[in-house]
């Protein structure tokens, strides 16, 4: 059962949808209290536009929650997180460890270790999903090893 990505390079990895919907839903909830906490503390903002504003926020943070993802291309992958979107040179990508950090280094700097929401459950889970999770970090480990290859023979070509 070869998934998509050994072939064209083209896969997406996301988290269960069930935990991507909690987090999603649980953002305007967050930024109603926000705004709620900004009323109070500084009486002199206008609490109509301070609703918006955070609401707004939360709502475009939702958003990200629900279509963090990962998407592994022919040449680099894109980790999309909730806060931050980035791409990684598909050579760079050194390992993908258990606890869903995804490692890489780009030329002869520091290794960097980017946490991936669709690689390992959020403490809220519980422990939930699980094998999804290991189902994602196995299919990225097998897309490394498969760049290997990859690059071993556009090398000898």
């Amino acid at each position: 059962m070869g998934g998509r990505h050994e072939g064209t390079g083209g896969s997406r990895l996301r988290a269960p949808a069930a935990h991507r919907a909690v987090a999603a839903l649980a953002c305007p909830v967050i930024g109603y209290f926000v705004a709620r906490l900004l009323v109070r503390l500084v009486p002199s903002l206008p609490a109509t536009i301070t609703y918006a504003v955070c609401l707004a926020l939360a709502l475009a943070l939702g958003w990200r929650a629900w279509s963090a993802r990962i998407d592994l291309g022919t040449k680099s992958l894109r980790v999309h997180n909730t806060l931050a979107t980035t791409t990684i040179d598909r050579r760079d990508v050194r390992r993908v460890s258990s606890s869903g950090r995804l490692e890489w280094r780009r030329g002869q700097g520091r290794p960097v270790r980017l946490p991936s929401e669709a690689l390992r459950g959020a403490w809220w889970t519980l422990g939930t999903g699980r094998a999804a999770y290991a189902f994602n970090r196995q299919r990225l480990e097998s897309w490394i090893r498969l760049s290997s290859r990859v690059d071993l023979d556009s090398e000898a070509a």
